[in-house]
């Protein structure tokens, strides 16, 4: 399919139909769902509830075009934290197949002072291993996202982590902005290529060290379309950028813009 918009509900707020009609008036095709341990996005929902959230998308005119959520960590030295994070992965797992979602996000854990870095990347790819064959089972994919947690710092770790794994269905989330303040965005692109699964959208500018609107920070979005093209994907461009219903609106326009690059 050619490339699609969408608005993270991270970055929102209210109940599901708020969410959905502001996504809609905006501009946007696609939600990426956020789901917790409790409440209206529960991934421990029942199948009426998942049901009555497809058919609230479906309603609205909204493709549900990802999934994110999941607690705990899978980097921790703690066998029993690392199995409670696997098990809140496999329940969004379960809910994103309900909806026909065909990625998830998962931010695996990170290094810190206790969890050292060797430490964190072996048992998060123990734990990706183990999770790989329930992503297979479902059709669903684990996206593995760049966050600023002190792991997989380089597009080259990254692929040989995936590499190792081995599953067509766990590949990369790809963040734009995460990785401006230490790299280029499009060289991740190019390296990692049909391993990305999802992309977020944001930018940022190094001087200042501040988050920018898309388009103001020090993205070359030229490049990094070409790179997106390049490498296959035609899938969902999922916008991160905060701000009220006015700065979701300017930000889908500034999208259509980026798409024609």
């Amino acid at each position: 399919m050619a490339l699609k918009k969408g608005l993270s509900q991270i970055i929102l707020r209210g109940s599901l139909k708020e969410c959905l009609e502001l996504t809609k008036a905006t501009g946007y095709e696609g939600i990426e769902l956020t789901f917790r341990a409790e409440g209206e996005f529960s991934w421990n929902a029942s199948a009426s509830d998942l049901e009555r959230i497809g058919q609230m998308c479906a309603d609205a005119g909204i493709v549900p075009c990802s999934a994110c959520g999941g607690g705990g960590t899978l980097t921790s030295p703690n066998k029993d934290e690392r199995e409670a994070g696997k098990e809140s992965v496999m329940k969004v797992l379960h809910c994103a197949a309900a909806l026909n979602i065909n990625a998830i996000l998962v931010v695996p854990g990170r290094v810190t002072e206790e969890v050292p870095y060797d430490v964190a990347y072996y048992n998060a790819l123990e734990s990706c291993k183990g999770l790989a064959p329930v992503a297979e089972e479902l059709k669903v994919a684990i996206g593995i996202e760049n966050v600023w947690n002190k792991l997989f710092l380089s597009p080259l770790e990254m692929r040989d982590f995936l590499d190792e794994i081995d599953s067509p269905y766990v590949g990369q989330y790809f963040d734009i902005g995460n990785v401006v303040i230490f790299g280029y965005p499009e060289q991740w692109i190019n390296i990692l290529g049909s391993r990305i699964k999802k992309i977020h959208l944001k930018d940022f500018k190094r001087e200042g060290y501040q988050w920018t609107p898309l388009m103001e920070g020090d993205v070359n979005w030229q490049l990094v379309m070409k790179a997106i093209r390049d490498a296959g994907y035609d899938d969902f461009l999922i916008s991160e950028v905060s701000g009220d219903a006015e700065a979701h609106r300017k930000t889908s326009e500034t999208i259509d813009e980026i798409l024609k690059l």
